[in-house]
């Protein structure tokens, strides 16, 4: 049986850290892009926010949506620097820009396209 050291997710170097960090910046900034979208989206009632709980803060105003989605993300983003040791942290940022930037550029297109 093998140690449970032997099945931890293999240990970034320096240069994964670094790649890890620029991930988590551009997962920041696809995030703020998806903010600023979607409120001007809702702005000129072209759309409706789908996801109930940035519905609620939305509707509660602008600042509480925005506090409350940049700091959803920025705390999400400081625990896998965290974890920056382990090669998860960069596959699961990585994942998460892949994602985030898929939204903001259908919503750049879609609101392009009014």
């Amino acid at each position: 049986m093998a140690s449970w050291t032997a099945r931890r997710s293999p240990r970034l170097g320096r240069f994964g850290q670094l790649v890890l960090l620029w991930v988590l910046v551009e997962l920041w900034i696809l995030n703020i892009a998806d903010l600023l979208l979607t409120r001007y989206s809702l702005w000129l009632g072209f759309a409706k926010e789908s996801n109930g709980v940035m519905d609620y803060f939305f509707r509660s105003g602008t600042v509480p949506a925005v506090a409350f989605k940049i700091g959803i993300v920025t705390i999400g983003t400081l625990l896998l620097w965290r974890l920056r040791h382990y090669r998860t942290a960069l596959f699961a940022a990585a994942l998460l820009t892949g994602v985030f930037a898929a939204v903001v550029v259908y919503q750049a297109l879609w609101v392009l396209s009014f």
